[in-house]
């Protein structure tokens, strides 16, 4: 191993810890909405990761554009005329109903994904439960296990040793900013989303919409942007039943 290779791994590593330990996402944590994933996607390139860990390295949430320069891949759902992206296109729609009480069009998302998404000067944060990007759920694409941090042989023990933590560090943060909405996304996790709300969700729409609200905080779960089986009907639906808990 010659001392770049070494270098570039040390920095990786040292990297992915810290990463593990701030990172949540874009935005402004003052914001009244949150939009909760469960990890952002990536291409799996370790060089882009690299770039990617040292533009987010030094905080908690960052500027989804202004803070992301140098990594063309994510920039370029920022550019002028750029394609909606699919996970972002309805987090915008709910966002922009709750906003303007109608229904935006699709070039209305898409102006505002460009100039208005995950920004640090936004009324809304685009957060993560997990903090290490991936291609998939599949263990053929988990890129960290050779990281040399701990946790990390598998994509099963990393959910193990740290969402938990994860958990409990998310609510901390919601108590701490109590922002009135937390939009969790994809069904898949339901089960995350209840410890993350830590009390009763209601199911307001079968396998569409749960609810529950506290003194401060009104918590959602909806689908993923891009679950199969829901049509522009089913996301109008829970967008109207959103705006009525306003």
């Amino acid at each position: 191993m010659n001392k770049s290779t070494s270098s570039t791994e040390d920095r990786f590593q040292y990297l992915i810890k810290q990463r593990i330990k701030n990172f949540w996402g874009y935005g402004k944590l003052s914001g009244g909405v949150w939009f909760v994933g469960m990890e952002e996607g990536c291409d799996g390139s370790i060089p882009k990761l690299l770039k990617r860990f040292e533009e987010t390295s030094e905080g908690e949430v960052f500027d989804i554009y202004d803070d992301m320069q140098s990594s063309a891949d994510h920039m370029k759902w920022f550019e002028e005329d750029a394609p909606t992206q699919s996970t972002y296109r309805k987090l915008i729609y709910l966002l922009l109903y709750l906003q303007n009480h109608t229904e935006p069009t699709l070039e209305d998302i898409r102006e505002y994904q460009v100039k208005h998404f995950g920004r640090k000067k936004s009324d809304h944060a685009v957060l993560e439960l997990m903090p290490l990007p991936s291609r998939s759920i599949n263990q053929k694409d988990w890129v960290y296990a050779s990281s040399g941090v701990k946790g990390l042989l598998s994509r099963k023990e990393y959910m193990k040793v740290y969402k938990p933590e994860r958990i409990e560090r998310l609510r901390e943060l919601i108590q701490k900013h109590n922002p009135k909405f937390v939009i969790l996304y994809s069904l898949t996790y339901l089960n995350d989303w209840r410890e993350v709300a830590d009390i009763q969700l209601e199911e307001i729409f079968e396998k569409k919409l749960y609810i529950a609200k506290n003194d401060h905080t009104i918590y959602a779960v909806v689908p993923h942007s891009t679950a199969h089986g829901l049509f522009a009907r089913d996301w109008k639906e829970i967008a109207e039943k959103l705006e009525d808990y306003q």
